[in-house]
């Protein structure tokens, strides 16, 4: 900050052992309340410590608001021929015989790079980059269409009972918009996209059967249920990252959970936000600081599954 009290536009910082430039710190990113890209940087540097291990050796989908939230941002996947060389270039073959050049970094300092070039929220792809047909972890969307949240409550104990039982110790995480993430590890030695892909519907199939739950892609057909979105779970899809802000009003956090608070009625996927979310952390330890580990592969759990229902396999409910 300036004498005066105003943002610097620009700075110099060390990180990692790399001098930076940052520049329009003041640009106004959210605005009402204001929330600058100083502000923004400032966060991720901030956030690094718990954030960072859920973003090191994953390739990077960043969306990027370079003039702020209010005007239109874009989703980028391919790493700029002038993005610094640290940051690293991994290739990923696409469907149509091309390829695509993901940033994948490796500490502090290409999270703060990052954000001074207007990347407001991370997405992560569910493989890491060595490995990118290998997946890590399986995701259950639960967003629903509208602001009614007990269907998400609902919806997330179901999965919770289901990947208990199978001793896959799952873990949940606010969207930062409108719903809950249910994640689990996925520590199988070899395992592919068909696999997770498999194993996610079929819990799904089960739970839709439990409640107001659809796996209906069309929003015309689900009327009043809620979409358990598995479709994530596929090569080079995303997700939103852990203590990724989300570019709404107030910067909410897409902030990893426990689960009597996920399931709480009290509960809203917004309620945990820039200016809060250090308070949190100050208060509480970081609910996925120390996970626990599955003590069951997914082979191991499909399995166990056995064979879903013959009208399960006909069409989506």
């Amino acid at each position: 900050m300036t004498a005066q009290g105003a943002p610097d536009r620009s700075r110099t910082v060390q990180l990692d052992g790399r001098e930076m430039e940052l520049s329009r710190l003041d640009k106004v990113l959210f605005p009402d309340p204001a929330i600058t890209k100083g502000d923004v940087v400032d966060y991720y540097r901030r956030i690094s410590d718990a954030m960072l291990p859920h973003l090191i050796d994953r390739p990077l989908v960043l969306q990027r608001f370079p003039d702020g939230i209010d005007q239109d941002g874009f989703f980028q996947k391919n790493t700029p021929e002038h993005a610094p060389e640290w940051i690293q270039r991994f290739a990923i073959d696409t469907a149509d015989g091309g390829s695509t050049s993901y940033s994948v970094i490796d500490g502090v300092s290409g999270l703060v790079h990052l954000a001074d070039q207007g990347t407001v929220t991370f997405h992560t792809l569910l493989a890491e980059a060595d490995a990118p047909r290998r997946p890590v972890e399986i995701i259950f969307d639960l967003d629903p269409a509208d602001d009614e949240l007990d269907p998400v409550r609902d919806a997330a104990s179901e999965l919770r009972q289901v990947l208990d039982d199978l001793a896959l110790s799952p873990r949940v995480k606010s969207s930062g918009s409108r719903g809950l993430h249910v994640l689990i590890e996925v520590t199988d030695d070899e395992i592919d996209f068909d696999a997770t892909a498999t194993f996610a519907r079929r819990v799904a199939e089960i739970i839709v059967g439990r409640g107001p739950f659809t796996l209906q892609q069309r929003t015309a057909k689900r009327g009043d249920r809620l979409f358990v979105d598995v479709l994530r779970n596929a090569v080079a899809n995303h997700a939103v990252a852990p203590y990724s802000l989300r570019p709404l009003p107030g910067a909410p956090v897409a902030a990893p959970l426990h689960w009597d608070e996920a399931l709480d009625a009290s509960f809203h996927p917004r309620r945990i936000t820039i200016d809060n979310i250090f308070r949190r952390l100050g208060q509480i330890d970081d609910p996925w600081q120390r996970p626990d580990r599955p003590a069951t592969t997914i082979a191991e759990a499909l399995a166990e599954l056995g064979e879903p229902e013959e009208t399960a396999q006909r069409s989506p409910r």
